[in-house]
């Protein structure tokens, strides 16, 4: 690094944080001579933080307006016209099961059917006569969200879920427990587990920042974008 170099503070939720922000960190400090500091807590947490000047970046994988009525319910009322949010990507989540079930492929209705606890065994969908478990992940709102949202038209996941805690966590485990299905971001799917087809299931992820992004912040952005090359 140089003796100029400039620190460029980011905080945020899980998935923006590990699909974005920290792949990109070693590669973009070598090559701009600048420091990614990265913290990962939530979207609120990283909004709350940029408010108060701690931050430059709040990286997060909701809309804006989720994560200030977020803050709001934690107590704090955010300015919504301080804020400009750039979406920089987009996390490709994916339906991932344990080997055991064999099945590869769900229609929207059996997938629905078996994350709200309708559909209980996997012989009801073309597989084995095998217990469905679902897996939940408890650090994972900004997925769980979307998830909800797309695949369960807005109705609440089964109460009767095994509770998982962050995303690699969710694929250890549905790695591990028999007739196992769990939703997870793209990166985190492994040989371990069986990848079901079914419907595109997205979630945007942003930066957020206190007025327009600065040169600094926007540089982190471009670069990105063009490593990556998932916007135009």
């Amino acid at each position: 690094m140089t003796a100029f170099a400039d620190e460029i503070k980011i905080e945020g939720g899980g998935t923006a944080i590990n699909t974005v922000f920290l792949p990109i960190k070693k590669r973009y400090e070598k090559l701009h001579g600048d420091y990614l500091t990265i913290v990962q807590s939530s979207a609120v947490k990283g909004l709350i933080a940029l408010n108060a000047g701690k931050v430059d970046i709040a990286a997060g994988a909701h809309p804006l307006e989720d994560i200030i009525a977020g803050a709001a319910r934690d107590g704090v009322v955010l300015d919504r016209s301080k804020f400009v949010a750039t979406q920089v990507g987009d996390n490709e989540l994916v339906v991932i099961a344990n080997r055991d079930s064999e099945v590869s492929r769900l229609s929207k209705e059996h997938l629905k059917g078996i994350f709200t606890g309708k559909i209980r065994n996997w012989k009801e969908v073309g597989g084995k006569d095998l217990p469905v478990v679902v897996v939940w992940g408890k650090e994972t709102e900004a997925q769980n969200v979307q998830f909800t949202r797309i695949a369960l038209d807005g109705e609440p996941v089964t109460a009767t879920r095994h509770a998982a805690t962050t995303y690699r966590n969710i694929a250890e485990t549905v790695a591990a427990v028999s007739g196992s299905v769990g939703v997870d971001s793209h990166e985190m799917s492994t040989a371990a587990t069986r990848t079901i087809d079914t419907i595109a299931i997205a979630s945007p992820i942003y930066a957020i920042t206190r007025g327009n992004p600065s040169a600094k912040v926007q540089s982190v952005i471009d670069f990105y974008k063009t490593e990556y090359g998932f916007l135009e």
